[in-house]
């Protein structure tokens, strides 16, 4: 008799519970704001720039001068000179 009392009370599955699930996915639309990809770098595009990335940025500039040229001596002066233009060009097309 315990037997037939178990059968009684166990829990049935259904089987169509499968079918009552969504077979596809609505699809949302997006605001135009999301269609361009994210920029996470452009809140600070607008402020003053620190002396010292500046000048970390021109001396690499001069860097790859002098490595482009095969690290040969002597033109120093005009690898800084020529990668300060180059960096203060960029600087000024980003602030405008």
């Amino acid at each position: 008799m315990t037997r037939r009392l178990a059968r009684a009370h166990k829990p049935s599955v259904s089987v169509h519970a499968a079918a009552q699930r969504p077979r596809s996915v609505p699809i949302i639309v997006e605001d135009e704001s999301e269609k361009f990809p994210d920029q996470p770098f452009a809140e600070g595009t607008h402020d003053t720039l620190d002396a010292d990335l500046r000048h970390r940025m021109i001396s690499e500039a001069a860097f790859h001068r002098y490595a482009q040229r095969g690290y040969a001596d002597g033109y120093d002066m005009d690898d800084w000179l020529q990668a300060e233009a180059e960096v203060d060009h960029l600087l000024l097309q980003r602030a405008s």
